[in-house]
């Protein structure tokens, strides 16, 4: 069985490398994650055979669906989208403490 690498971002620009840099790599499942899975950029990612999931990370809930059976983690926040510095603490330690529990 491959293990699962789950790429947060997975849609942007950093993500998004990382996704498809593991997939092109074939050591590992890959599973991406966006807050949008029926765009344009979410669509060519299933193309390339990554499995897309929905998730934010201002939802801890959705964010450990995401993670469940995973093996690692990449998580990226963009501090740019809302310029909150205390909103990307936040969301990173939502990250850190599911992966904790998964």
């Amino acid at each position: 069985m491959e293990k699962l690498i789950t790429v947060f971002g997975a849609t942007g620009q950093q993500g998004g490398t990382v996704a498809r840099a593991l997939k092109r790599a074939g050591t590992f499942k890959v599973r991406g994650v966006t807050r949008n899975p029926d765009g344009d950029k979410a669509k060519a990612l299933q193309a390339l055979g990554i499995e897309v999931v929905k998730a934010s990370l201002d939802d801890p809930e959705s964010i450990a669906t995401a993670i469940s059976g995973s093996y690692g983690v990449f998580s990226v926040t963009n501090y740019w989208e809302f310029m909150d510095k205390e909103r990307e603490i936040r969301q990173g330690i939502s990250v850190a403490d599911k992966c904790k529990l998964a």
